[in-house]
């Protein structure tokens, strides 16, 4: 018996092309929010002028929940990310260096005085690079150490 496969109507396609940019979003889409808001804050001058010290530290620890929830996506982005090739980990090394490099430009902008920054756009460059550097350092070794470790494990089987 020969079994025939129907045509695949648009909607199935349109279903996973939609899929397909969801599932990008997911795994890559973090770092591209995370550059983009860090490009807002550090050069549309989004600078609060609060009156109170207890209105600026919620305002930046505000900014340390944005961070750590940069991280815990980016995690869950490793975590879930196929083990069998190298491509999926090259996009997600090179796509977290995104907001790494906002931030570098946007410190050496500072430094050549191109850039002014306020005390509060100089605190979201700090946590920016820490959050960055636990993303691109960390969890790249870990990605790294995943692969080989599934790659061995399928050369035992």
């Amino acid at each position: 018996m020969i079994m025939t496969v129907p045509p695949n109507k648009p909607e199935d396609v349109s279903a996973r092309r939609s899929h397909g940019t969801l599932a990008f979003l997911l795994n890559h889409g973090a770092p591209i929010i995370f550059a983009g808001l860090l490009w807002y804050v550090l050069w549309w001058g989004h600078s609060p002028e609060l009156q109170t010290v207890d209105a600026a530290m919620w305002h930046v620890s505000w900014v340390g929940v944005i961070a750590l929830l940069y991280v815990a996506l980016q995690a869950r982005a490793i975590l879930a990310q196929p083990r069998s090739g190298v491509t999926h980990a090259m996009i997600e090394i090179l796509i977290s260096l995104l907001p790494l490099f906002v931030v570098v430009y946007a410190f050496v902008d500072w430094m050549r005085g191109a850039n002014l920054l306020s005390v509060f756009q100089v605190i979201v460059m700090v946590q920016a690079t820490m959050a960055s550097l636990i993303d691109v350092v960390i969890f790249t070794w870990f990605s790294m150490s995943l692969s080989r470790l599934s790659v061995h494990t399928l050369d035992v089987r």
